[in-house]
């Protein structure tokens, strides 16, 4: 997921679209890029579950 959104700043950057001399703005895309990587990745057992309908191991009730 990490190089996903590393791919898509990339991008941005080619594009023009994307400025890395501001500080500030370089800040705050770091921590909008790690609150998704962590909230994708928190929440992906979820996500997984919905889509294959497969349950994970502590999911199953005894």
């Amino acid at each position: 997921m990490l190089a996903l959104v590393g791919a898509l700043l990339w991008v941005l950057y080619d594009m023009g679209l994307l400025d890395l001399q501001n500080s500030s703005l370089n800040t705050w895309l770091g921590l909008l890029a790690l609150s998704v990587v962590l909230g994708i990745g928190l929440s992906w057992s979820h996500v997984r579950r919905a889509l294959s309908g497969q349950a994970d191991m502590d999911d199953v009730d005894q």
